[in-house]
């Protein structure tokens, strides 16, 4: 069976809008990259658009968010783009932003996808997928954290939320990733947050640019969202995934074969996950698969 190609966005296509935490209105455009480049996000404001590596090495803070930093040149809350770019199949882009944060559009990756689907994309037959699998079980644990990976054949992930709220106690969602599953069940969930968090937030500089266009408040005893009320009855593990998905896509191989079980996920214990699961693949030539 031929290997799957690697691919780019075939044209490039811009997007704006207003960061999630600091509030400051971005422009993102997402543009064609070469084989073997990966995902590389660009502070196109700043001079000489310094260049920010999509990679676990360069995470500088998972506070509600994950950013990334090389230098001065930071940038804000990357998992929705970077959860699109996996969830569309996309191993190589050049992501120019301006400003420290992209747009946080309608708060989930589904505009991103959308951009992605209009761009279309670009294949490199002679250049295939780099794939990442593991060569026994894998797990990670942290306080009430919890993360599990298993060989597989495919990219199955499985999310638990436990919470105390009356309006959020336990969901649960499993699927297998691939462009059809994370289109129609994962692209559309928004992010959300407690209405109790909202002053705590702001006053740590965070939710500057939230708003029921772009979020889901849970309050006590109701969800504050814009018309249509939630996209899905467990919207929030599906964001969850969302953003793990994001999150292990740092690793920089995007086609993980693997099944991950994660139970009380965040994105600090993502990235920890991610690092240590990304040692453990490599700990021996037979854990790695590059084709």
């Amino acid at each position: 069976m031929r290997p799957e190609p690697q691919s780019t966005v075939k044209t490039e296509f811009v997007l704006e809008g207003v960061g999630l935490h600091t509030g400051c209105s971005s422009k993102i455009s997402f543009r064609p990259a070469p084989p073997n480049a990966g995902l590389r996000f660009f502070r196109a404001d700043l001079p000489g658009s310094p260049m920010v590596p999509a990679r676990l090495p360069f995470v500088v803070a998972t506070v509600r968010g994950t950013n990334l930093g090389l230098g001065e040149a930071k940038i804000h809350t990357v998992e929705h783009v970077l959860s699109a770019m996996t969830g569309a199949g996309v191993d190589n882009a050049d992501i120019l932003v301006w400003g420290p944060e992209p747009p946080i559009m309608d708060g989930s990756a589904m505009p991103f996808i959308r951009g992605i689907l209009r761009a279309g994309l670009e294949h490199s037959p002679d250049h295939p997928k780099r794939l990442l699998r593991l060569g026994r079980e894998f797990r990670y644990e942290d306080g009430i954290a919890s993360y599990r990976a298993v060989p597989d054949d495919r990219f199955v992930v499985r999310a638990t939320l436990k919470h105390d709220h009356p309006m959020l106690r336990h969901q649960a969602f499993e699927l297998e990733v691939d462009f059809d599953s994370y289109m129609a069940e994962i692209a559309g969930a928004r992010t959300f947050c407690f209405e109790h968090e909202i002053a705590h937030l702001k006053s740590q500089g965070l939710a500057q640019g939230g708003a029921l266009d772009n979020a889901i408040v849970i309050g006590k005893d109701r969800y504050l969202t814009g018309p249509g009320g939630l996209r899905y009855p467990d919207e929030f593990v599906r964001h969850k995934i969302l953003d793990l998905v994001g999150d292990l896509t740092l690793i920089g191989r995007p086609l993980l074969k693997m099944r991950v079980e994660a139970e009380c996920l965040g994105h600090a214990h993502n990235i920890e996950f991610a690092k240590r699961l990304n040692e453990a693949a490599k700990s021996s030539r037979k854990n790695v698969e590059v084709s």
